[in-house]
């Protein structure tokens, strides 16, 4: 027998089984994902990086630190170590940008302390819903009756007149 007579015996493959072989192997291409998977992927990959983006921007504000002495505040109010909670919440990230914690702010014992969550929930005050209105009318309207501090008296009653 030659040489070619071997080849020839030789099972022929057909064009089909070679492309069949090809699909099954690890190195041929994959198929593209479905638009559904793919949207599903990339919907989670959007929203972990928008909330890592966020994270850089907050600064100090975006850490578990900040989320905890927010955290303190809350659990604190209404007590008596929620003014110590407040002055180490201040001292370390300033003043809330958030109306519910400037709210937590105005029970604060320091005037100057209230006078500045004041001040900043009435730059707010026209973004916020009617119900958050008038509970900060009522705030304000008690803190005019009742503040021993007269800049404290007199900005709740002339916030009380703009509202």
């Amino acid at each position: 027998m030659t040489r070619y007579q071997d080849e020839d015996e030789r099972e022929q493959v057909s064009w089909r089984e070679i492309d069949r072989r090809r699909d099954r192997s690890p190195h041929a291409p994959k198929e593209a994902p479905t638009p559904r998977e793919r949207s599903h992927k990339s919907d989670w990959l959007m929203k972990k990086y928008r909330k890592e983006a966020d994270k850089l921007f907050a600064g100090k504000k975006g850490t578990k630190k900040y989320q905890k002495a927010l955290q303190d505040l809350d659990r604190c109010h209404g007590t008596d170590q929620f003014d110590q909670a407040a002055i180490d919440y201040l001292d370390e990230y300033g003043l809330p940008d958030d109306w519910r914690t400037l709210g937590l702010l105005l029970d604060h014992s320091d005037p100057q302390r209230v006078i500045q969550a004041l001040e900043a929930m009435r730059h707010q005050y026209e973004t916020r819903a009617p119900a958050e209105k008038q509970g900060f009318k009522a705030k304000v309207d008690i803190l005019a009756m009742t503040a021993s501090n007269s800049d404290l008296r007199e900005l709740a009653e002339e916030t009380l007149k703009d509202l």
